[in-house]
């Protein structure tokens, strides 16, 4: 029988083993990617995706939104934007203001142009640290109303307070 401090070490070899194996297949899923070897670079930022991490969900949103090394699929690049903007990526919370903003691709599977929900993702876009948020915001609060942009302002905040988790 392991020794409590034993099972602690094993535990943390263990933790540090898999965080490591998922680094590597990270950055080997760049260097796919910056080889133009997107299918690849998909497959290996799945499984990384699939632990949780928010930059691999927000890079394999993005490549299902834009069909690198997968079929094109908004539905499937807006579960893996959402995912990742429930963490916190401010990248995913970018991508998902620009794609209310723009409704782009999305007639028929679901979503429309939402000037106001552009708003709200653009401002926790902007709160996270996104360095592109704030000009795009001031774009679509040209669109809404100041009624419809206080309430975009409440959402956000709502969001921001929730640790980003039941924002739409």
């Amino acid at each position: 029988m392991l020794l409590p401090s034993a099972m602690r070490r094993a535990l943390c070899s263990a933790i540090l083993c898999c965080s490591a194996a998922h680094a590597g297949l990270w950055e080997d899923g760049y260097a796919d990617y910056q080889r133009k070897d997107y299918a690849s670079a998909v497959a290996k930022w799945q499984i990384v995706a699939d632990t949780g991490d928010r930059e691999a969900q927000s890079l394999l949103g993005l490549m299902h939104l834009f069909g690198q090394g997968t079929p094109q699929s908004y539905p499937k690049a807006m579960v893996w934007l959402r995912r990742a903007a429930a963490q916190g990526e401010p990248k995913a919370q970018f991508q998902l203001g620009k794609l209310y903003s723009s409704g782009q691709g999305y007639k028929g599977e679901g979503l429309e142009r939402d000037y106001q929900k552009a708003a709200m993702w653009f401002i926790i876009a902007e709160e996270s640290g996104h360095p592109e948020a704030g000009k795009s915001l001031k774009k679509v609060t040209a669109e809404i109303s100041e009624t419809d942009l206080v309430i975009a302002r409440r959402w956000a905040k709502t969001c921001i307070k929730r640790e980003f988790k039941g924002c739409e």
